[in-house]
């Protein structure tokens, strides 16, 4: 049995945001590190604490408060501080009794720890919300303080993924159901989205699974609000953080409400796989799609969680409130297998690509902004600077880029008002290492002002916004705008339908999708191959199963022995009430590589069973 209060200390770091030369402050809760001195940009290490004196703890029996609390039992601790099992003799109730004791190495310290364990009585008593404990008391006694609250009844979410935790998934991967990471990430997101609307905005700060209880009816409640502080606007501020589930900008001392939405999905995502964000590659925030671990989780729960991930904050989810509503409105679980890149594993063909870290998994998607793509300059080039954007546009090929910027500053000097040249500007501002995206941008629409209705530079600018700034949303308008002025463009329709898929937008990336394939008949067949994929899923996603069966049986016709797309297609018929055609197709994939996996099985033996076989 748990409590509600955090006892975990796994790569918690609370760093000061004052300049060198402060005097250091303690934590008052247990089991953390001491704060460091140092500007929030510097690493840091956990403190020694070997040799330390292990604190005074109450005795059962003890009463405080004139008799009020009856200490019961201990029920976590640490250097700082302790919570205790109490009966509030007054109710016969149960409570919670958390201490902080007073013991600290000078004035200011201790100062400074009761600021903060005041803090945290005055903020949760301002608050009122189903997943916050409540606050019944406040006092000090003997030296020490002492905080009373509602006893919760319940197991944290970290001992529920050791008892509990048992799906298993591939790779070593296991954790709990997707109904049950459902269920809490939407309780803990409408508490956040209450504690973000407050004014200003409470930020948590330190959202794992050790400090979510969750009681005997399933209910959550958020503990240790000893971190949590209102939303300050100044760059050095305090923080206190758990590596692995603080996002990028709390690790630079600037937390905002999204970096709460930010630990949330780590928190799931440990929940359902166990993997530790230690082991992320090529950094600590890159974390593994969600279906490569766990292939019975859906796509589109899969889309909450890493969009939730996303280390940019533009990226996340806009606020705890729309991710609480995509949760609500996520369609029922159905049990689909990974979806990996069907191509992978043969080598860097045309339309091949990785996957990026962090985010869903659609096949064959290459959103590296190192590998944006730079097409030839169409635009006439008569004039004074011609030789110098013919030489700029060589550069600019042969991956030169300097180069190239050097031969258009001598263009522009020529032609300051030539709309090529300053297209050229920005594609040398968006291919340099690390790339320009404000400047790339800037060049591109002065080049629009110039000439409006040039759709490649319309679709330059929806390439910046998509591969460098990794904002869909903004890249929508640009490449709506380019197939206004050229309709038959592939690419645009391929790119815009990408989009469309990574907002949500599931119907118009559909179309987007269909009209690419429609002008696909002389692209490269890996390139057809991840469009029919993505198109596949998508229908599936939104019931249109005549669609997702023409297209995985496009799949199969051009690599009749990709395994997924099969068992996808067995899937689709299963749905469409073609049960002899499904079981036909589940048995081959019962054969194949992907025969082991339980969604494989267990469709498999359904349709055996209700066909009498």
């Amino acid at each position: 049995m748990s409590n509600n209060y955090s006892s975990d200390s796994e790569h918690v770091l609370p760093i000061s945001g004052s300049q060198p030369g402060q005097s250091g402050v303690q934590n008052n809760m247990p089991d953390k590190a001491q704060h460091v001195d140092t500007p929030p940009s510097s690493s840091v290490s956990a403190p020694e604490t070997e040799g330390k004196a292990m604190p005074r703890r109450l005795a059962p029996g003890v009463v405080l408060s004139g008799g009020r609390y009856k200490i019961e039992k201990l029920i976590a601790s640490g250097g700082m501080g302790a919570v205790y099992r109490a009966i509030d003799t007054r109710f016969n109730r149960p409570c919670a009794v958390k201490e902080m004791l007073d013991e600290f190495n000078n004035e200011t310290e201790r100062a400074q720890a009761v600021e903060w364990f005041s803090r945290e009585a005055t903020l949760l008593l301002d608050l009122n919300h189903p997943c916050i404990p409540r606050v019944r008391d406040f006092f000090a006694e003997n030296g020490r303080n002492y905080l009373v609250m509602d006893f919760i009844d319940g197991h944290t979410l970290a001992e529920i993924l050791d008892l509990k935790g048992n799906v298993i998934g591939v790779n070593g991967a296991r954790g709990v159901t997707e109904a049950q990471a459902r269920s809490w990430m939407r309780q803990v997101s409408s508490v956040l989205s209450y504690l973000h609307s407050q004014i200003p905005p409470i930020i948590f700060r330190d959202l794992k699974p050790s400090n979510i209880m969750v009681t005997g009816r399933d209910e959550v409640k958020l503990i240790d609000f000893g971190i949590a502080r209102t939303f300050q606007s100044q760059r050095q501020a305090t923080v206190i953080m758990t590596l692995g589930y603080a996002p990028p900008e709390q690790l630079h001392g600037m937390p905002e409400p999204r970096s709460d939405i930010y630990a949330l999905g780590a928190t799931m995502h440990r929940l359902l796989t166990r993997h530790d964000a230690a082991n992320n590659k090529p950094n600590a925030f890159a974390f593994p799609a969600l279906r490569t671990l766990r292939p019975d989780i859906s796509p589109a729960f899969e889309q909450v969680v890493m969009w939730s991930l996303a280390p940019q904050l533009n990226f996340r989810w806009a606020s705890a409130a729309d991710l609480e509503r995509a949760l609500i409105n996520l369609p029922p679980i159905t049990v689909v297998p990974p979806l990996a890149n069907p191509v992978q594993g043969r080598g860097n063909e045309a339309g091949s690509g990785g996957q990026k870290q962090g985010a869903p998994l659609t096949p064959g998607i290459n959103s590296s902004p190192s590998l944006t793509p730079v097409r030839p300059v169409s635009s006439p080039t008569t004039g004074p600077a011609a030789q110098h954007i013919t030489t700029a546009m060589g550069h600019l090929t042969g991956a030169r880029i300097e180069a190239a910027h050097e031969a258009i500053k001598w263009a522009h000097t020529l032609e300051p008002q030539n709309a090529t040249v300053h297209k050229i500007f920005g594609q040398v501002f968006a291919r340099r290492t690390p790339p320009q995206p404000d400047l790339a941008i800037q060049a591109y629409n002065r080049s629009l002002q110039l000439n409006p209705s040039d759709a490649e530079t319309h679709k330059l600018v929806g390439d910046v916004w998509y591969f460098l700034r990794q904002n869909p949303f903004q890249a929508i308008s640009a490449y709506t705008q380019s197939l206004r002025i050229n309709a038959q463009d592939f690419e645009t329709h391929d790119r815009l339908g990408q989009c469309f898929e990574k907002t949500n937008q599931i119907e118009p990336a559909i179309r987007e999708y269909q009209e690419a394939l429609r002008l696909a008949p002389a692209q490269p067949e890996l390139l057809r191959l991840r469009l029919y994929f993505s198109l596949g899923q998508l229908a599936m996603r939104s019931n249109q199963w005549s669609v997702a069966e023409n297209a995985f049986v496009q799949v199969l016709i051009l690599d009749a022995a990709e395994p997924r797309a099969r068992f996808l297609l067995s899937q689709v018929y299963e749905r469409e009430g073609k049960l002899e055609d499904a079981f036909r197709e589940c048995s081959y994939v019962i054969n194949g590589p992907l025969g082991s996996t339980p969604a494989v099985q267990q469709l498999f033996f359904s349709l055996k069973n209700r066909l009498g076989r």
